[in-house]
């Protein structure tokens, strides 16, 4: 709810729902999501986001460092090309190694079951 920290609505934050802050890439470096998730009894979480290779796969770490388990969609976080790597390949290239860190991968239409 504070400004600076706008959900997309899209995603369809219920109002019940709390948002959190976080000021480096791991999501769950702050101590209140990961609470506020074992409060809802989840053992496991969907990731999304930007950027690929920094918050994103921060938090994948930082999930499955908690235990929980953890489903990425694969074709809802971005990232931009670099001098070596289009934006493209880096995406692949992090969706292989979440992966094969033991994250599930899908993609947004077959958790929205459209």
């Amino acid at each position: 709810g504070a400004s600076g920290w706008p959900v997309w609505p899209g995603l369809g934050q219920a109002g019940d729902e709390p948002t959190f802050g976080k000021t480096v890439g791991d999501a769950f470096s702050n101590a209140a999501l990961g609470e506020w998730v074992a409060g809802q009894g989840a053992g496991a979480v969907i990731l999304l986001g930007a950027q690929s290779d920094f918050c994103v796969a921060a938090t994948v770490k930082g999930a499955m460092a908690r235990g929980l388990g953890v489903t990425v969609v694969s074709d809802a976080h971005s990232t931009l090309d670099t001098p070596a790597e289009s934006a493209a390949e880096i995406i692949a290239r992090h969706n292989v190694a979440f992966e094969e860190a033991g994250a599930k991968l899908a993609t947004a239409e077959a958790l929205s079951g459209r």
